[in-house]
């Protein structure tokens, strides 16, 4: 008996001591930081990707390094703003004080901080950090071809206008938040790409897929694989799915475990007007909500991106009206049909719409929709490596426009410019076609058009940072 008794106080003592020494630990963690005591060094840090994991990261108490030999100026700005300045070179040195080292798909695998990493088991892509990050919390993934960015910032804003206070992992630059982050104390917002079929290893409560398209020709993967791997993000979502209009919605739906909400039946959006700017939509979801919101961005799909926003809100328990109003404080996303300025009567639009047809081709619609009066005059500079499979898509959606400016086509560090295109891809593009240098495009475009046009600037994000600054530095 005695023998029992003093077990009994032993094992008491080591629970005491455990607890003891369990608070202490968690006292030591800042609440809200649950990443505190992690360290990350982000190999090509200024990328839109990498950029605002790093920021969320580090608020979330992770220590956070990177390095990028180049990056694009605006990313370079907002984290500077956020206090992490990346290296300018690669070196083993990254790797050392026990880093692990994150790194995209594109980073060449023979840099010396990823080989060192990789053979100490410390090399992760930026998909398992992002999947660490949602981790944390309640969180919301958006992924799929079209969109994304547009509806993962318009969630995040319905979450905040319900109050719900979201940290919000973009993949567009967002005027309002000043940057591709929202850090805020309440459920996670992440746009989840899924170009490199790692989307497949990341788990939320609630999962987004605007649509799905063979969109990335110089990867070395079919669309089936896309829909694959995105199904196995949607059957992993823990409490809903969302699926967008697709062609292959209902093949996405299909891998849900969990209740699913697609837009057209468990989501609409009726269109009531549509103004220089706005749109004014009727949103509707399950157990008879319903709410009007005004959508301030010039999107190709303001109906149901906002839907799919307004449902992902709902998902989180906000107030439908509260959110609804969410949705109409954003009146900008960078190089989203993004308002630059307007001169001598012309209103000029910068779009990331090279990306794909369907992206110019629903940008025009959208332009032709909120300024039915309007001539467009189109300034388009093409990504050599999408020429080959896309040109006379391409040429056919600039039809759309009353006049096109080419530039020359551009390649990037990144990828490969891919096979040979045809070089005269615009011959099947059947309104007139001028060309000219990337440094008097813009130029040549303003000298299509008349007052009361529209200019709307197409091409790579450096490209269309120069035409905006260009286009800006112009007394109006």
């Amino acid at each position: 008996m005695r023998n029992d008794k003093c077990a009994t106080k032993i094992a008491q003592e080591f629970v005491r001591n455990l607890v003891e020494q369990v608070s202490a630990i968690l006292s030591r963690v800042p609440d809200g930081r649950p990443l505190t005591g992690e360290r990350y060094h982000l190999v090509g840090l200024a990328g839109r990707g990498m950029a605002p994991l790093a920021v969320a990261a580090r608020h979330l108490g992770a220590q956070v390094s990177g390095c990028d030999h180049g990056g694009l100026r605006h990313y370079l700005d907002f984290l500077h703003a956020a206090g992490i300045d990346p290296a300018t070179t690669h070196s083993i040195r990254h790797f050392a004080g026990g880093a692990t080292v994150v790194a995209s798909s594109v980073v060449p695998a023979e840099l010396p901080e990823l080989v060192a990493a990789a053979a100490a088991g410390r090399l992760w892509h930026r998909t398992d950090l992002l999947a660490r990050v949602l981790a944390t919390r309640r969180s919301l993934g958006v992924s799929g071809s079209h969109g994304k960015g547009t509806v993962a910032a318009l969630a995040a804003a319905a979450l905040e206008g319900a109050g719900l206070d979201p940290l919000a992992i973009l993949g567009v630059m967002v005027p309002r938040y000043a940057g591709a982050t929202r850090l805020g104390a309440g459920p996670i917002v992440a746009e989840v790409d899924d170009s490199d079929l790692t989307v497949s290893r990341v788990c939320v409560d609630v999962a987004v897929v605007t649509n799905l398209d063979h969109d990335h020709p110089y990867l070395d993967h079919r669309l089936a694989d896309a829909v694959q791997a995105v199904g196995e993000f949607v059957g992993k979502a823990r409490e809903r799915v969302l699926v967008g209009p697709s062609p292959r919605a209902e093949r996405l739906a299909a891998h849900a475990k969990v209740e699913v909400w697609r837009v057209g039946r468990e989501l609409t959006a009726r269109t009531m007007a549509v103004g220089s700017g706005e749109t004014r939509l009727e949103l509707r979801a399950p157990d008879g909500v319903r709410e009007e919101a005004t959508i301030r961005l010039i999107g190709p799909r303001s109906g149901p991106n906002a839907a799919l926003a307004f449902g992902a809100a709902l998902s989180f328990g906000a107030e439908p009206a509260a959110a609804a109003a969410g949705l109409g404080t954003l009146d900008r996303l960078y190089q989203r049909l993004e308002p630059i300025v307007e001169r001598d009567g012309v209103r000029i639009f910068a779009d990331y719409g090279f990306k794909h047809p369907v992206n110019m081709r629903t940008g025009l619609e959208a332009l032709r929709r909120h300024f039915p009066r309007a001539r467009i005059v189109a300034v388009f500079e093409p990504y050599v490596g999408y020429l080959a499979p896309w040109g006379r898509r391409y040429a056919r959606a600039l039809g759309l426009a009353e006049r096109v400016v080419l530039a020359p086509p551009t390649g990037t560090e990144d990828f490969p410019d891919g096979r040979p295109f045809d070089p005269a891809w615009y011959d099947a593009c059947p309104v007139p076609v001028v060309h000219a240098d990337k440094a008097e495009a813009l130029d040549a475009g303003l000298a299509e058009c008349r007052p009361g046009d529209v200019l709307v600037l197409f091409g790579r994000t450096r490209t269309l940072a120069e035409m905006t600054e260009q286009a800006l530095a112009v007394p109006v």
